[in-house]
C-alpha cells in the first residue's frame, strides 16, 4: 500500500508550485514557528537541513534566518552500509557532491554533528503529523536517535516537517518504527503536536 502511495504523491507533488503570494504565506508561517520555537528555547544551536530534489520545498531559502540566530547549518549524509543518516556542518559556500540516494551532501564528513532540530522533506502527511518518505527509514531512525540522545541530556529535539497543503491525505498507514513529527508547515497552516 506505501509502495503505491509513494508512487502517487511523487507524480502529484511535481505538478503542484507556489505563486509569489502563496510562498510568502509559507515563508511567514515557517518564521512564525521557527520564532515561536526558539523563543521558548534560546539553546538551539544546529539545525539539520535537507537539499531539496523531485520539487520539495525547500528549506535553503531560509539559511540566512539561521545564520543571523547563529545556528549552525547541517545537511544530511547516508550511510548504506548501517542504513543511517549522519549530520555534517554545511559551509553554504562550499560545493556539494551527489549523495548515493541522489540527494546532495557535504563533500567532507569529519564534522558530524548532532541537530537539535530537524527539518524533514516529505511526500505524504497526515493531521497525526505522520509522513510519508521514500521508505528507506533514514529519517525514522534519525529521529528517533536524535529523540533518545537529547532526552537523555534533558534537552528538546524538534522534527519539522515542510510540505504543500496538497500533500495531505487523510490517514498515513504507519509502522511502529515510524516517527511522528512535532510540526508540520504548509502554506496555509502550521499543524502541531506541542501545546
Amino acid at each position: 500500500m506505501k509502495n503505491n502511495l509513494r508512487k502517487f504523491a511523487k507524480n502529484n507533488r511535481l505538478n503542484i508550485t507556489f505563486d509569489e503570494k502563496t510562498k510568502k504565506l509559507f515563508n511567514d508561517n515557517f518564521y512564525t514557528c521557527l520564532d515561536n520555537i526558539l523563543s521558548d528555547d534560546n539553546n538551539i544551536t544546529i539545525v539539520g537541513l535537507y537539499y531539496p530534489i523531485l520539487n520539495e520545498i525547500s528549506p535553503l531559502e531560509f539559511v540566512k534566518y539561521f545564520q543571523t540566530n547563529e545556528i549552525m547549518i547541517t545537511l544530511p549524509v547516508v550511510n548504506l552500509d548501517n542504513q543511517t543518516m549522519l549530520f555534517t556542518k554545511w559551509d553554504t559556500k562550499e560545493k556539494l557532491k551527489k549523495g548515493i540516494l541522489g540527494n546532495l551532501e557535504p563533500t567532507s564528513t569529519k564534522k558530524i554533528v548532532m541537530p537539535e532540530i530537524l527539518i524533514v522533506p516529505m511526500l505524504l502527511f497526515d493531521r497525526e503529523l505522520y509522513r510519508l518518505g521514500y521508505g528507506g527509514g533514514y529519517y525514522d531512525k534519525a529521529i528517533c536517535k536524535l529523540k533518545k540522545k537529547f532526552d537523555k541530556e534533558g534537552k528538546k529535539f524538534i522534527s519539522i516537517g515542510l510540505a504543500y497543503s496538497e500533500q495531505e491525505i487523510k490517514s498515513i498507514p504507519y509502522e511502529n518504527h515510524d516517527e511522528r513529527l512535532d510540526f508540520i508547515i504548509t502554506e496555509k497552516e502550521i499543524i502541531s503536536k506541542i501545546d
